[in-house]
């Protein structure tokens, strides 16, 4: 996350800078820009799918491979994917929370700066 959020604020340094470009370079800029994000974003979720797999297949896989998934390791399966989810909506939530007071901070500096 530090990655991105780092590239952003070095875009939005990079934008104020861009008031000298063509508007249609802006406009490109922008938008590569923006498919960075998504691939940044992708690579992400692919990063957490494969943590989760990982980590409830370890907890809750004890038979070989060839055998079928017993209830209990189904339901290990299930509850540990649940909790993997159920921490990363608190993270996430946690980020935003942070990332909107650090909006309200810069607005409230800049405002105090004019």
């Amino acid at each position: 996350f530090s990655v991105r959020f780092g590239y952003k604020q070095w875009y939005q340094r990079r934008v104020r800078g861009t008031s000298s470009l063509h508007p249609s370079d802006a406009v490109k800029m922008q938008q590569a820009v923006q498919e960075i994000e998504k691939m940044v974003q992708i690579q992400t979720q692919m990063e957490i799918i494969k943590n989760i797999n990982s980590k409830c297949f370890e907890r809750c896989i004890f038979k070989p491979a060839s055998s079928p998934l017993g209830n209990g390791e189904r339901q290990c399966l299930a509850k540990c994917m649940d909790r993997f989810q159920d921490g990363l909506k608190v993270v996430n939530q946690t980020i935003m929370q942070r990332h909107r007071q650090e909006q309200l901070a810069a607005q409230d500096s800049a405002g105090m700066s004019l």
